[in-house]
């Protein structure tokens, strides 16, 4: 086998671990997402999946290979925008962006939520696992709106933000 014959090998094998590893994070992504989508039990058309990367098309249907993307910190990203309602209808609903990262490692997988979230360990055959990171990405929804008018009040700047803003 001459040098280049073996640079040729390397390289596909290259391409094919990664299209491995690609697959597997695919497949539980899906996984998580359907699952999420049950749990939560959100109504048809409150829920969707959307790209972290760059602004969505508001009238895009995105399928999670073109909302999901590999970053430079090496987990896969992708967005869940579930639209919220006011029960008395005396507001418009809310978009609430959801932003899930997740990676393969050492035979698990990691689940983190949001950028500066601690990472979640989800073993292959451990429903309870998924529970898990089910139950705190509700959580920490649920936590927002019920805590975020006091963490704001709270807050100990002179300048106050909420939501958007530099």
């Amino acid at each position: 086998m001459s040098k280049y014959d073996e640079l040729c090998k390397a390289y596909a094998d290259s391409r094919k671990a990664y299209v491995d590893y690609r697959n597997a994070c695919f497949a539980f992504a899906q996984e998580l997402l359907e699952g999420l989508f049950t749990f939560l039990q959100v109504p048809e058309g409150r829920i969707r999946i959307v790209p972290v990367s760059r602004d969505p098309d508001p009238e895009a249907v995105y399928t999670l290979s073109s909302a999901m993307h590999l970053d430079e910190d090496t987990y896969w990203h992708v967005g869940v925008v579930v639209d919220l309602v006011d029960a008395g209808g005396n507001f418009p609903p809310q978009a609430v962006l959801i932003k899930l990262l997740l990676k393969r490692h050492d035979g698990m997988f990691f689940v983190r939520l949001g950028q500066d979230g601690d990472d979640m360990r989800v073993r292959d055959g451990f429903p309870q696992d998924l529970a898990l990171v089910m139950d705190h990405v509700f959580g920490a929804v649920k936590e927002s709106y019920d805590q975020g008018l006091q963490q704001f009040l709270d807050q100990d700047e002179s300048t106050r933000k909420i939501g958007f803003g530099q």
